[in-house]
Parts: C-alpha cells; structure tokens; sequence
C-alpha cells in the first residue's frame, strides 16, 4: 500500500483518470477531515458517490482501484461517518458524486473552493451542515446554488475573494409543504421561511447581493427579526457590495430589534460581534439597560462588562454646571 504524509489520518481508495484522482472512498474516524490535494503527485479533481458517506460504495467496476494510506503517524482508520464533524475539500476538486455524504449526521462545517462545478445529487442528504467556508476565484462562480438547495436548515456562508475580500452571508431556513387542493390529487406547494428568497439571489453560480439585500423586507414582514438581525449584523461587518441604502436598512433594523440582535450574539457567544454592534451606537440608553439585564440572566459576564462599559457615560458627559444669578 502506498503511505502519503498529510493533516489527517485516511484510507484513500484511488483511481487515476486523465483529469486527475478520483476519490472513490475515503476512510476516516476524526472529527476533522482534510483530504489531500494531491496524490502520488497527482491533483485529486473528483470525488466518487458516497465516497465519504455511512453506506460503502460499489467499487466492483473499478478494477483499478488502488489503496493510498494518508497518515500522520497512526494506523490506517475504519471509517465512521458519525464521528465526521468538518470536512476540507481539495484546493481543486471538481466534482462530488451523488450521496457523497450521506448520513455524515454529524456534519456541520464544510470548506471547498470555486473550482467545484458540479455537485451530485442529495451529496449532503442528512447532513446538518451549520457552516460554509468558501474560497473563490475572479469571477466570483461557485456550485453555491445546488449546495444551498441541498441544505434547507439555517446555514452561514463566508465568501472569500481574491485580495483578501470577504462577505458572510445568512440563509435562513425554509420548508416545503404539499397542500390537497382538490381530489383527486391536485397538490400546492407551500413553502415557509423566508430562506427560500434568500437562496434564489444565487443565479448562474454568482451571488446577486443587491437581490439578497432587498430581502431583509420580506424577513421583517414576515417577523423574522432573529435572522434580520443576524443577516443585518453579518452585512455590516463584512460589508461587501453594500449599497448605501442598504447600509441605512441594516442598521434601522438593528436599531429597532436591537434585543433579538443582543440574544443572539449572546446565545453565540460572539463578544466581538457584540463590540461591533455597540461601536454603531444604535442601542438607546433604555435598550443598553435591557440588554445588561438579559446578559446578568444568562451569566454572560464579559459581554455584560462591554456593554456596561458602553452605558456608562463618556468622561466630562452629564458634569456640566450651571449657576442661577
């Protein structure tokens, strides 16, 4: 079997193609999967169904397939999709097959770049996946749009450009439901959650940011004010193709749901989140107030030390003398 140092321990089940390693099977039993972006000096460019999924792939038309053991010193893995809880896919990795992760339930986190054209179908099927670190090229393109479509739960996305640009980007949650209009079989599609709108500002591989900004109305409409504010807050650190008046929507609605924006930097844990949001000077003496008080409930003590040091007056503000003559 042919050994290969890399960052995590795998069992690799190869095939060369002209295009470059096709990674048909993928062992691992770590909580932190970095799969290699070369093998045997070769780019990895594809991934195989169900390559890295609970069920084992049928490999019985592959005859040359061959074993390549990444290791950082330990013994080749038994592979437990169960215990993956981030994956790192090669630099320029182009494909991933159809249930590549299939019930990886632990799967939360996912880092991939633009070079990724083509994603199979449900490849993250039962996968609760949180977060997503994407890196992209000039033209911005990405497999974005069918990852989104895969993943229906409340997902993060940071978006990293060249010269070091950055956008982070909330979709919320959404839901489709089958409603019976009439017999006999006559179905309407419902969807809930605001979520949906957010993930069709992703056309032709290419995120439409004005399109995805025009979406806060919808969110607040629909009082959704947990994931404005979290949409509202990541738009305003990373401000990326921000337009002035959506700059303006953002911060009113920070204003105006300041406790919802508060209780989730808090539930977080995200204190320089929360250093931002007070560095806007948005929060009114009253909301300050509130939010010592939600933050002392939850004995969150260092976000409460910043935003008491926030409600305390600026030096020489409230001393100034007056004299009756």
């Amino acid at each position: 079997m042919e050994r290969q140092a890399g960052e995590s321990e795998l069992l690799l089940t190869c095939l060369r193609t002209p295009e470059g390693i096709v990674l048909l099977r993928c062992a691992a039993d770590v909580p932190h999967v970095v799969l290699p972006d070369n093998v045997l000096g070769e780019p990895v460019t594809a991934l195989g169904p169900y390559a890295l999924s609970s069920r084992s792939p049928d490999l019985s038309g592959c005859p040359d397939a061959f074993p390549v053991h990444i290791t950082c010193g330990g013994a080749p893995p038994q592979h437990d999709a169960g215990v993956i809880r981030s994956v790192a896919l090669p630099t320029r990795l182009q494909a991933v097959g159809d249930y590549a992760f299939y019930n990886c339930r632990g799967l939360t986190a996912l880092t991939l770049t633009g070079a990724v054209e083509r994603l199979g179908s449900d490849s993250f099927m039962n996968c609760p996946l949180q977060s997503v670190t994407l890196a992209l090229g000039e033209d911005g393109r990405s497999c974005l749009r069918p990852l989104l479509a895969d993943c229906t739960g409340d997902l993060e996305v940071d978006l990293l450009f060249p010269l070091a640009e950055r956008a982070r980007l909330f979709f919320p949650a959404y839901h489709e439901e089958l409603e019976l209009l009439a017999a006999p079989h006559i179905f309407q599609t419902r969807i809930q959650g605001g979520g949906y709108a957010c993930r069709q500002c992703v056309q032709n591989g290419v995120v439409d940011f004005g399109a995805y900004d025009a979406c806060l109305d919808r969110l607040l409409a629909e009082h959704d004010f947990r994931s404005a504010s979290r949409i509202a807050l990541d738009r305003l650190r990373w401000p990326f193709r921000l337009s002035a008046r959506a700059e303006s929507d953002y911060r009113a609605s920070l204003a105006v749901h300041s406790s919802e924006a508060v209780g989730l930097l808090l539930d977080r844990r995200d204190l320089e989140g929360l250093a931002f949001l007070l560095a806007q000077r948005l929060l009114s003496p009253a909301q300050l107030s509130a939010a010592c008080d939600t933050a002392r409930q939850r004995g969150a003590t260092e976000a409460l030390a910043l935003l008491l040091e926030e409600l305390r007056p600026a030096p020489g503000r409230g001393l100034e003398k007056s004299f009756a003559l």
